[in-house]
């Protein structure tokens, strides 16, 4: 716990030395809030039959995914964190540290979401609440699902962004797999465009891959556009980060037999 919070206090501080970096992160979040919004309240006015909700529910959906995203995003600056580690040649100093690895990663990274989640989400949060139509989850139930699914989200999207960290690690450079990663979630994991409006054939694709637990869920669940139970939601999400994490320590015991191999 305390490896934790010392992670947690140095977020802080990085945030408070490149406070320029953090504003302009900030207002551009703030940007795009408006910019989706705006998108939205003119496409529901040009057909308000297509979108299968109503234009309030909508809007709130798609700055949803704005407020969100800082807080997904800090999950994939673990794989930046690796490539870069690798190509400065420095990454047996976090191998050195007397940590298990993974969760040396986990505790570094907790901390940069906890910066994220209370600097640029919550404010953008209130903000949109204010000014953009963002409503509230009709219930109690819906707002703790939403929660907990939202952590769940993370875990999932940490536990494949840690795999693509480790990636570098054989690979040296992973500059063309990320951007191809990045396209891939964006696209595939309903931020922008809510799932139910893919064709059939690219849903059920897209249905088989984890990223819709990262965003579309969450946020289905926020505005109430869930079928089903939120339970079995819920439990589907704890799966995927169950067997996700199994999935990674046996990704790193390969990767280190790969060092070893390197380094002798």
């Amino acid at each position: 716990m305390r490896v934790t919070l010392a992670f947690i206090r140095a977020a802080f501080y990085n945030t408070y030395i490149y406070r320029l970096d953090f504003w302009i992160r900030f207002l551009s979040g703030i940007i795009m809030m408006y910019a989706t919004y705006s998108l939205w309240n003119i496409l529901y006015l040009q057909n308000p039959g297509a979108f299968g909700m109503n234009r309030v529910q909508m809007i709130t959906y798609g700055v949803l995914g704005v407020i969100m995203y800082p807080i997904m995003d800090s999950a994939m600056f673990v794989q930046y964190y690796i490539a870069e580690q690798v190509r400065q040649g420095t990454l047996e100093m976090d191998l050195m540290k007397p940590l298990n690895f993974i969760f040396h990663m986990f505790s570094r990274h907790l901390g940069i979401l906890c910066v994220l989640a209370l600097m640029q989400s919550l404010p953008a949060f209130l903000i949109a609440a204010l000014f953009l139509e963002f409503r509230l989850p009709a219930t109690p139930e819906l707002a703790l699902a939403f929660v907990i699914s939202l952590l769940l989200g993370y875990l999932i999207f940490f536990a494949i962004s840690l795999m693509m960290g480790m990636l570098s690690i054989i690979t040296l450079k992973i500059d063309s797999f990320d951007w191809a990663y990045d396209s891939l979630v964006r696209f595939s994991s309903g931020q922008f465009v809510p799932l139910w409006m893919f064709p059939p054939l690219l849903g059920a694709i897209v249905a088989f891959l984890p990223f819709k637990q990262v965003f579309f869920v969450p946020m289905s669940i926020y505005i109430g556009a869930v079928e089903g139970s939120l339970a079995m939601l819920l439990f589907s999400q704890a799966i995927w980060a169950i067997g996700l994490y199994g999935v990674v320590q046996i990704v790193w015991l390969r990767v280190q037999r790969r060092i070893t191999v390197q380094g002798g």
